[in-house]
C-alpha cells in the first residue's frame, strides 16, 4: 500500500499525507495466548496494516481524489491529543477543547529527541459533496513512530542518490600501449545519507561490496575488494603473474579506443532517529562510474624483429 502510493504520488505526496496523518495505527485482537501483544497492545502486524490502509485512503481523498472518489473522501483520519481521561470514550481537542478538570492521556517517551505521534483519529460523512463531517472517533492511542513505520526498502534505497565510486586509473595518460593496458582501483569508503520515511528522520549508510569492472572490450573482472595502486618500484620478471596480488589491471590485446567503467554494488542499513540499532535493508543498490576514455597503440622495439604486443619482456618494452 506504502508502495502504491509512493508510485502515484512520489516523495513529496507520500510526505504531505504524513504530515496530515503522520502515524496511523490500528485496533488489534489479542495474542493467540490471549495476551495483548505489540506496542502498548497492539500487534505490529496490525499497527502496520492500519497506517498503510489510513495512509492510502487520506493521500486519495486529500491530493486528488475529490468528489469522484466516493469511497475515499467519505472518510479522512487526523492525529490530536486525547483528553477526557477520566471517560471510558475518548475524545480529543480536535472536537472541542480538552475540559481542564481531565486533563490529558500522558504520551509515550520515545527516545531522546524523537517526538511522539499523538492519538489516531476518524471521522466520516455520508456523501463525497457533504460538508458536515459526523465528530471525531477514537482509533488508537499516542505512540512512537519508529514502532509503526515500515520498513526502508530496497526500492527506496535505489531512490538515493549514492555517488559513485571515485576510480583511480594508472597511468592517467589515455595512450596505453597494447599488452601493458591499464591498472584501477577505488574505495571502499562507506557513505551516509539523511533521508526521510513518511516524514520520520532517518539515516541510510550505503557500503560497497561489489565490484564489476567493464574494461571496454568485452572483458570484465568482478571483485569483493577495490584493488590497490600498481606498486612504485616494483620489477616484474618473466613468468611473474601480469599484475601483482590485489592489483586489478586489463593488458588490452587490440588496438582500438575504448571506456572502461565502474559498477558497484551497494548494501544497505538504516538508523532511525533517537534509536541506536541499525536496520539492514532487504536488497542492493549500484552505481556507475565511466572512466576516461583510453587509446592503445602498438609499439615496435628496435634491433629486433618483435614487439611489445608479441613479446611484452623484449627489448625496449
Amino acid at each position: 500500500m506504502r508502495e502504491r502510493a509512493w508510485d502515484t504520488l512520489g516523495r513529496a505526496g507520500v510526505i504531505a499525507a504524513a504530515t496530515l496523518l503522520t502515524c496511523c495505527v490500528g485496533v488489534a485482537p489479542a495474542a493467540s495466548d490471549g495476551k495483548p501483544g505489540g506496542v502498548d497492545g497492539y500487534l505490529q502486524d496490525d499497527v502496520a496494516q492500519v497506517w498503510n490502509e489510513a495512509a492510502e485512503d487520506t493521500m486519495r481523498s486529500d491530493l486528488g481524489g475529490g468528489a469522484n472518489d466516493g469511497a475515499a473522501s467519505l472518510v479522512q483520519y487526523q492525529r490530536g491529543r486525547q483528553c477526557n481521561v477520566g471517560n471510558a470514550t475518548p475524545i480529543t481537542e480536535l472536537t472541542a477543547p480538552c475540559p481542564d478538570a481531565d486533563g490529558y492521556v500522558d504520551p509515550p517517551l520515545c527516545g531522546d529527541g524523537v517526538a511522539h505521534l499523538e492519538a489516531l483519529w476518524r471521522r466520516n460523512r455520508d456523501a463525497p459533496t457533504s460538508i458536515s463531517w459526523e465528530p471525531w472517533t477514537f482509533v488508537a492511542p499516542a505512540i512512537c513512530p519508529q514502532d509503526v513505520l515500515p520498513e526502508f526498502t530496497a526500492e527506496d534505497f535505489r531512490r538515493l542518490p549514492l555517488t559513485p565510486s571515485p576510480v583511480t586509473p594508472q597511468p592517467p595518460n589515455p595512450h596505453l600501449l597494447t599488452g601493458l593496458g591499464l591498472v584501477v582501483h577505488t574505495t571502499a569508503d562507506p557513505q551516509d545519507h539523511p533521508t526521510t520515511l513518511l516524514g520520520f528522520p532517518l539515516t541510510v549508510r550505503a557500503t560497497p561490496t561489489e565490484y564489476t569492472w567493464d574494461f571496454g572490450d568485452g572483458t570484465r573482472t568482478t571483485t569483493t575488494h577495490p584493488g590497490t595502486p600498481y606498486p612504485t618500484g616494483h620489477d616484474h620478471h618473466p613468468g611473474d603473474p601480469v599484475y601483482p596480488h590485489g592489483v586489478i589491471g586489463h593488458p588490452y590485446p587490440h588496438l582500438g579506443t575504448y571506456t572502461p567503467t565502474l559498477t558497484t554494488t551497494w548494501t544497505g542499513q538504516y538508523l532511525l532517529a533517537g534509536t541506536t540499532d541499525w536496520r539492514p535493508i532487504d536488497g542492493t543498490a549500484t552505481t556507475t562510474t565511466a572512466l576516461p576514455t583510453v587509446t592503445i597503440h602498438d609499439a615496435t622495439s628496435h634491433l629486433v624483429a618483435d614487439n611489445c604486443h608479441t613479446n611484452p619482456h623484449g627489448p625496449g618494452c
